[in-house]
C-alpha cells in the first residue's frame, strides 16, 4: 500500500471504522469526486445516446463496418508490436 500523509491516513483510520455499507457510499461519493465531475447517471446517459447515435448511424448506412476477422488482425498485429516493442526497449 502507497505511504499516506498524516491528515490522509486519518481519514482513511476514520473511514475504515464506518459500517461496511457506509464505507461502499463514501467510496462511490469520493469515486465520482474524480475525473470530469459527471455522476454515474450522468455517465451512463451519456454512454446510452452514444450507443443510440451509433445504432442509427448503421441503420442509416452512414457508419463503416469492420468484420470480426478484421478486427483480430488488427488485435494481432497491435500485440505482436507491442511485445516486439517490449523485446527491442
Amino acid at each position: 500500500m502507497a505511504v499516506l500523509n498524516p491528515a490522509t491516513q486519518s481519514v482513511l483510520d476514520a473511514a475504515m471504522e464506518l459500517p461496511e455499507d457506509e464505507r461502499a457510499e463514501l467510496a462511490a461519493v469520493l469515486a465520482d469526486s474524480i475525473g470530469d465531475g459527471r455522476s454515474e447517471a450522468e455517465l451512463d446517459a451519456a454512454w446510452l445516446a452514444e450507443a443510440k447515435r451509433r445504432l442509427e448511424a448503421v441503420r442509416g448506412g452512414r457508419a463503416t463496418l469492420v468484420s470480426t476477422g478484421e478486427v483480430e488482425q488488427e488485435l494481432e498485429e497491435l500485440i505482436e508490436g507491442t511485445s516486439a516493442n517490449r523485446r527491442a526497449g
